[in-house]
């Protein structure tokens, strides 16, 4: 029987990409739970150049409908809406994060009311209904606190989402890619061989 050897061509850029995006996200990490405010208004500004970027894109490629064919109405209404949006959220920053604050915080009561029903009126969905009940409660107390402190909310939510993951998705980052570059440097050792 023949043994065929296998060559893996491996390229220091993979390795090293990893472990690059990982410091950046660290870095992110780090100055976001350093400055929370200011994440959050840069939040809010990449939002609302977000909506501008879009709705401009659609009323360009609803500008180019052939003529003949129906102008396609709601992409442009949808559009205009994108716009008028867009300059409001970058001119009423604050006002912005207020608001999508409110719209999470809403979402997180809501989710919060559907698992403690679901942990009461349908406990055969799980073997643990406390502890759906008490994810529920805990997502309704937090979705309440952001709506009576709703820049507080914020602050929390860039905090939690952006700056811990931004942390732990560095850490993890920068280990892959130091196993990468292990798992390289072990090849090259049997190749030698």
């Amino acid at each position: 029987m023949v043994e065929a050897a296998v060559v893996i061509e491996t390229s220091p850029v993979k390795w090293s990409s990893f472990v690059l995006a990982g410091i950046l996200a660290l870095i992110i990490g780090f100055l976001v739970l350093l400055w929370p405010n200011i994440a959050v208004e840069v939040g809010v500004i990449l939002f609302g150049i977000v909506v501008l970027v879009a709705s401009i894109l659609t009323l360009y490629v609803s500008s180019k409908v052939p003529k003949g064919l129906p102008q396609p109405v709601i992409p442009i209404v949808t559009a205009v809406i994108g716009l008028i949006l867009g300059v409001v959220v970058l001119v009423y920053r604050q006002a912005a994060a207020v608001a999508l604050t409110w719209l999470i915080a809403l979402s997180m009561i809501w989710i919060g009311l559907m698992e403690i029903a679901m942990s009461i009126f349908h406990p055969e969905f799980t073997e643990h209904q406390w502890l759906l009940g008490l994810t529920g409660a805990l997502s309704v107390i937090l979705g309440g606190i952001f709506i009576f402190y709703p820049v507080m909310g914020a602050q929390v939510i860039v905090m939690v989402y952006l700056g811990f993951f931004s942390i732990l998705y560095g850490t993890l980052s920068i280990a892959t890619g130091l196993e990468i570059k292990s798992d390289e440097k072990a090849i090259e050792k049997k190749a030698k061989a």
